[in-house]
Parts: C-alpha cells; structure tokens; sequence
C-alpha cells in the first residue's frame, strides 16, 4: 500500500519581484512514500570532554525490527560501563553489560 502526500515546501517555491519586494508561492507537490518499507538506520556519536571528564561513545543500526548497539560511558569510579544490545520481536531486548577497570601505569622509581 502506497500513500500520497501533498506537501507546499518554500524550496520548491517561486518568487516574483515586485516594486514592494518579493512575494513567494508555494507549490503543492505530491511525494510517493512506501508504507511497507521497513524502518531502517545506523548512528553513532562520540563525546571525549578532557575538561569535565565526560567521555561516551554509542552506535546503533536498525533494520526492521531487529536493532543492535552498543555503549560505553567512563563511570565517576573511572571504570568504564560497556553496554551491548539487541532487541528483536523474537527475545525482546537484551543487554549484555560489563566493566573495564582503568589500567594505571606506575612511573619508574629513579634512585639517587
């Protein structure tokens, strides 16, 4: 089943020059949208703040209905929270969570 849309978008608008300045038309044009399609999209987004500390990370992809991603954050405790998950009309959502406790380097100890 298709649906048809009648839309006025200024883009594809035309403009007549007047002596008070220009006055636009809109035209209503008709957009084929297929309603069956499924739903489908990928994102992702990075923050890596030095000054706050505020470091995250997140992508995600969606076909359908099957959506899997993964997160990380950097928790107040330094360790980072790592977030991977689907969801599926089958099992629902799911998450998988874990932690990645921050390796510290010790300097050298220099002797005198």
């Amino acid at each position: 089943m298709k649906a048809f849309y009648a839309l006025t978008l200024l883009a594809v608008s035309y403009f007549a020059s007047t002596s008070a300045g220009l006055i636009g038309h809109g035209i209503p044009i008709a957009i084929d949208l297929e309603e069956n399609s499924p739903p489908q999209y990928e994102f992702h987004y990075s923050v890596h703040d030095t000054h706050t500390g505020d470091v995250k990370d997140q992508f995600e992809h969606r076909h359908g209905d099957y959506v899997t991603g993964r997160y990380s954050l950097i928790e107040p405790d330094g360790q980072r929270r790592v977030v991977e998950y689907n969801a599926d009309p089958l099992l629902g959502f799911t998450a998988q969570v874990h932690r990645e406790v921050p390796v510290i380097r010790q300097l050298p100890l220099h002797r005198h």
